[in-house]
């Protein structure tokens, strides 16, 4: 990075925020934060606070909180950690602090928000991620994360040099601010994996209102999750994406090591009343399933539940 570089974050949520923490902490001056309304009015307040098995029990006040990120300069990276029904939205946003040289890194849930973003802006390198976790933002825009655990993928596709290099950079720099970064040589493969785990993660404490523990506690649950999960790979691997064979129970594996009380943010908004990203964790697989002519029979009963659970909110 040049010496005075510029980083903004846009989405200060449960991902957004517990990734802003540490870098606020390390970089300072260097980061922008992207918050409206009360949100924004708390971090330039009370500061950020982050409650982390991983990152630990801290406070930073950040040098600069926006209402929108049109007013600020180009920036050299961007940090896309919204909702997905948000991203066309913040695409227009951040078009003018894009330049072609900006990275933008979508730190996201679903596995189109990286070929939306490039649609959009036709400008910067966009690059997508996964990052596998535990948290969530409280009613105080504090950021509770639990667990050992926070690992951040991220990499271009087979071929994009340019892509790969501004990986590289990122990795640098997260590691700067003690940020796990691993770079992976196709991150379709590491975002269709990550998926994958959502698509049963995400549905079934979502379905069962409960935490993983009580999904766990259900051999029939569990049934559930792996099928969920074979379903959401064959679509994947319909598309053209080279999962592994042993995905399926990999994630599972997953699963059963993730703690009793962790809870899923779309089983938190479904809790709040709100239907959050159910269609990018069921709706999304059910149509590309049809698309490919694959049969995906448990999670169409899942999403109908769903449907029928989020018409009464």
């Amino acid at each position: 990075m040049q010496k005075n570089w510029k980083l903004t974050v846009v989405g200060i949520g449960g991902i957004g925020g517990l990734l802003s923490g540490p870098l606020v902490r390390q970089y300072g001056d260097h980061i922008t934060l992207v918050a409206r309304g009360r949100r924004g009015e708390a971090l330039r307040q009370r500061g950020l606070t982050l409650h982390s098995e991983v990152y630990g029990e801290f406070t930073v006040i950040p040098a600069a909180v926006a209402e929108t990120p049109e007013a600020l300069p180009v920036q050299d990276v961007v940090l896309v950690c919204v909702k997905n029904g948000q991203l066309d939205q913040v695409a227009r946003q951040i078009a003018p602090i894009v330049g072609p040289e900006t990275i933008v890194l979508t730190v996201m849930n679903g596995v189109t928000a990286g070929a939306r973003l490039r649609r959009a802006l036709g400008k910067g390198i966009v690059l997508e991620s996964v990052i596998y976790t535990v948290s969530s933002a409280g009613a105080d825009y504090s950021i509770t994360q639990i667990g050992n655990f926070t690992h951040l993928f991220t990499g271009g596709a087979p071929g994009d040099e340019a892509g790969a290099a501004a990986a590289r950079e990122l990795q640098e720099l997260f590691a700067g601010a003690g940020i796990d970064c691993r770079l992976v040589p196709d991150v379709a493969v590491a975002i269709w994996s990550k998926f994958v785990l959502n698509c049963a993660y995400n549905v079934a404490t979502a379905r069962w209102s409960c935490d993983i523990g009580a999904v766990k506690a259900d051999p029939q649950r569990m049934a559930d999750c792996r099928a969920l999960m074979a379903e959401a790979r064959a679509v994947g691997v319909a598309r053209g994406v080279a999962l592994p064979e042993n995905l399926v129970d990999k994630q599972m594996h997953r699963v059963e090591t993730t703690a009793d009380a962790s809870t899923s943010s779309l089983s938190r908004d479904f809790a709040a009343g709100r239907a959050g990203e159910l269609e990018v964790f069921c709706g999304d697989v059910v149509r590309m399933a049809e698309e490919a002519g694959v049969d995906v029979p448990v999670t169409r009963e899942y999403y109908q539940a769903l449907l029928e659970m989020a018409a009464k909110f």
